[in-house]
């Protein structure tokens, strides 16, 4: 899977299955994640951390449970990206 086809995937996790009020067209890749970004607070980061090791079957460790993973959702997708590949060694 490509990082575009996972960024897309997490997008479509934001929106559809978070309790957020964003379209899918208005969501970009680089903008934070919280305070001045999307505002997202620390429960639905839970739930975006739950959705995303459901979607793509990981297993996020505590090295990746920071703020500069879940800085965008570019930023997201590269960790996912990494696992994946562990994954799969």
């Amino acid at each position: 899977m490509s990082s575009e086809q996972v960024i897309e995937k997490v997008k479509r996790i934001v929106v559809e299955d978070l309790d957020v009020n964003l379209r899918y067209e208005d969501l970009d890749e680089t903008v934070p994640l919280f305070e001045e970004g999307l505002g997202l607070d620390s429960v639905v980061l839970v739930e975006l951390i739950s959705f995303i090791e459901k979607r793509f079957n990981i297993q996020l460790g505590d090295e990746a449970l920071n703020m500069e993973t879940f800085k965008n959702l570019r930023s997201v997708a590269q960790v996912i990206g990494e696992h994946m590949v562990a994954q799969a060694t």
